[in-house]
C-alpha cells in the first residue's frame, strides 16, 4: 500500500511500469524512428531473441542465487510472466532501435546504471542475493550484448553464417526451453521438475528423436546460410533458391525436424498439452510456409523454384537425392586407402567424379577438394567429403551434413590431422556402404 492512498498496491504499480513502460518506449521509438523493413526484422529478432536468453538467466540467477522474484501465480520456472515479456522487449526491440542513435557502449552503460538504481528499489518485488551484479553482468554478456550483434549484423544483412547461429540457438531455446515450459506452467507443472522425474525410457525415445532432428533442422538452416546467403526467418530469407543439403531429399526439413523434436518433449515430459505445441505449429506453419512460398519464392524466382519443386515434395523424401549440379571430388593420391575411398565413391555417387593424382609431400595433399558447377558449393577438407556423400542420400548423407556443421567439421578436421589416415578412410567406407 501507498501512504494516503490505501487502495494503492506498490508491487502493482511497479509491475505495472515494467510491462507498460517498455511497451510504450517501443511504440514512441518506432514513431519517432521510422525503421526500414531490415531494421524491423533486427528490431522483431531482439525481443524474439530476449525471450529465451532472459529465462536461462533467471534460471541461472535461481541457481546462484543472484536474485529472486517474489512468487507469483502467472510465473514460468519462477519468472513472472509480465516482467519477462517486459524486460525482454526493453532489452530487444527497444534497445535495438536506441542503438540506431545511441553508440552500443554508451546504451549498454546506461542500462546497467539504470538496473544499479533500480534494482535495489523493486524489494520485495525481486529480493538480490550479494552477487546480484555478477547475474548484471552475465545478463549483459549474453542477453544483452548478442541481440544487438544479432541486430547489427541482420541490418547490414551481413555475415549469414553467424547470423543464422543465433537463430538456430534462439528456435532451440523455444523448442526445448520456452514453449514446453509455458505449456507446464499452465498446466501446473514445473518443467524441470518433470524432466528429472522422467525415466530412462522416456530419455532414451525422446533423445532417439530428438538428437537426430535437430542436427538436421541445423544443417538444413546452415545450408541457407551457406549456399543461400540468408537465414531461415522469412523476413530475411535466402538470396537464392537452395536444393543442396538436406533440401535435395525434401522441400520442408525445418519443419518436419521441428514438429518432431516438439513431440519428443512430448514424449518425454509425458503432458497430453505439449502435444498441442507441435500440432499447432505444423497447422500454422503448414498455412504459413505454403503462402509464403506462393507469394514471395514463387514469384522472385520462378524458373529456380518451379523447377525444384517439381522434383521435390514437402513432406515425402525423395528415395534418392535431388542433385542439380555436377562435381569432381579431388582425392590426393596416398596409398591403397586414397583408391579405395576412390573407387567407393566413384561407384555408389551420382553426379561425381573422382580425381587422384600423386602430389608434392606436404600438409596439403592431405587436403580433399570438391569443385562442384554451383560454385556455392566448393568446399576443403573434411567438409569436401562431406559434400561428397550428400550424393550418396541416406545416412551416408546424414554424415555428410552433420561433417560440415559449425563446429563439428572444425573439430573433424583436427580429428583428421591426428587420427591415421588409413583408419578416417576405413571409418568413411563403413559410413559409405
Amino acid at each position: 500500500m501507498i501512504d494516503g492512498y490505501p487502495g494503492v498496491d506498490l508491487i502493482a504499480l511497479a509491475r505495472a511500469a515494467l510491462l507498460l513502460g517498455p511497451v510504450g518506449g517501443t511504440m514512441l521509438l518506432l514513431i519517432l524512428l521510422p525503421p526500414t523493413p531490415r531494421q524491423a526484422t533486427a528490431a522483431l529478432l531482439g525481443g524474439l531473441w530476449q525471450l529465451p536468453a532472459l529465462l536461462v538467466l533467471n534460471m541461472a540467477a535461481q541457481g546462484f542465487d543472484w536474485w529472486r522474484f517474489q512468487p507469483d501465480a502467472i510465473a514460468v520456472l519462477g519468472f513472472p510472466v509480465d516482467l519477462w515479456i517486459g524486460w525482454s522487449i526493453l532489452w530487444g526491440p527497444m534497445a535495438v532501435i536506441l542503438s540506431r542513435r545511441v553508440p552500443p557502449v554508451l546504451m549498454i552503460i546506461t542500462f546497467v546504471a539504470v538496473d544499479i538504481v533500480s534494482m535495489p528499489l523493486l524489494e520485495p518485488l525481486v529480493v538480490l542475493g550479494r552477487s546480484w551484479l555478477v547475474g548484471e553482468a552475465a545478463g549483459i554478456l549474453f542477453c544483452l550484448l548478442p541481440c544487438l550483434v544479432l541486430a547489427r549484423l541482420t541490418e547490414t544483412d551481413s555475415k549469414p553464417v553467424v547470423r543464422t547461429c543465433f537463430h538456430g540457438l534462439g528456435w532451440g531455446g523455444y523448442m526445448l526451453l520456452v514453449l514446453p515450459a509455458c505449456v507446464l506452467a499452465w498446466e501446473g507443472r514445473d518443467y524441470i521438475a518433470v524432466l528429472e522425474s522422467a525415466s530412462a525410457l522416456r530419455w532414451i525415445g525422446a533423445l532417439t528423436i530428438g538428437l537426430p532432428c535437430l542436427l538436421i533442422g541445423w544443417a538444413a538452416a546452415h545450408e541457407f546460410a551457406l549456399v543461400g546467403r540468408g537465414t531461415p526467418v522469412p523476413y530475411d530469407p535466402p538470396k537464392r533458391v537452395v536444393t543442396s543439403g538436406p533440401y535435395a531429399s525434401i522441400a520442408n526439413p525445418m519443419q518436419i525436424t521441428s514438429a518432431l523434436v516438439m513431440a519428443s518433449l512430448a514424449i518425454l515430459t509425458g503432458s497430453t498439452a505439449t502435444w498441442a505445441i507441435p500440432v499447432t505449429f505444423l497447422i500454422f506453419d503448414g498455412i504459413f510456409a505454403a503462402w509464403y512460398n506462393r507469394t514471395h519464392i514463387a514469384l522472385a524466382m520462378p524458373e529456380d523454384w518451379a523447377e525444384y519443386r517439381a522434383a521435390v515434395r514437402d513432406w515425402v523424401p525423395r528415395g534418392r537425392p535431388y542433385i542439380a549440379r555436377t562435381a569432381t571430388l579431388h582425392f590426393p593420391d596416398s596409398g591403397q586407402d586414397s583408391r579405395l575411398l576412390a573407387w567407393l565413391m566413384r561407384h555408389a555417387a551420382e553426379g561425381l567424379v573422382i580425381e587422384t593424382a600423386p602430389v608434392r609431400p606436404t600438409l596439403a595433399r592431405h587436403r580433399l577438394r570438391y569443385v562442384s558447377s554451383d560454385a556455392d558449393l566448393n568446399a576443403t577438407g573434411t567438409a569436401a567429403l562431406g559434400r561428397a556423400l550428400e550424393h550418396l542420400g541416406g545416412i551416408s548423407a546424414l554424415a555428410g551434413w552433420v561433417l560440415r556443421l559449425p563446429g563439428i567439421n572444425q573439430l573433424a578436421e583436427l580429428a583428421s590431422l591426428l587420427l591415421p589416415v588409413r583408419r578416417i578412410v576405413m571409418m568413411i567406407a563403413q559410413v559409405a556402404r
